[in-house]
């Protein structure tokens, strides 16, 4: 009985064994995925590092672009009032000839 139970034991052993070898190649397909999941870290580290960068380039010319829109809108106004002014005094230049007859009326 003795032999039988050292039988058992041994067998026991060996299973163990296999399971603990298992064990091992699993830590170590571990270890590659945390080593594959690092360099993807410090990869995405870097993309958000660009974006940050790509985001304020963005705000800046977003504002670079509200101020061009503004300034555009203010040069059509002084545009629109000098045309109009323009007019008005071209009018009254031609009003004037028109009165010492300089032009026909």
């Amino acid at each position: 009985m003795e032999k039988d139970s050292m039988e058992m034991f041994q067998k026991i052993l060996d299973r163990l064994d296999k399971i603990d070898g298992r064990f091992d190649k699993m830590d170590g397909r571990f270890d590659e995925m945390d080593e594959r999941l690092d360099k993807m870290d410090e990869r995405f580290d870097k993309m958000d590092e660009r974006f940050e960068i790509v985001e304020l380039k963005q705000d800046r010319t977003a504002r670079k672009l509200e101020d061009l829109r503004l300034d555009i809108a203010i040069a059509e106004r002084d545009i629109r009032r000098d045309i109009h002014l323009l007019k008005d005094e071209t009018e009254t230049v031609i009003e004037i000839l028109k009165m010492h007859e300089l032009l026909p009326g």
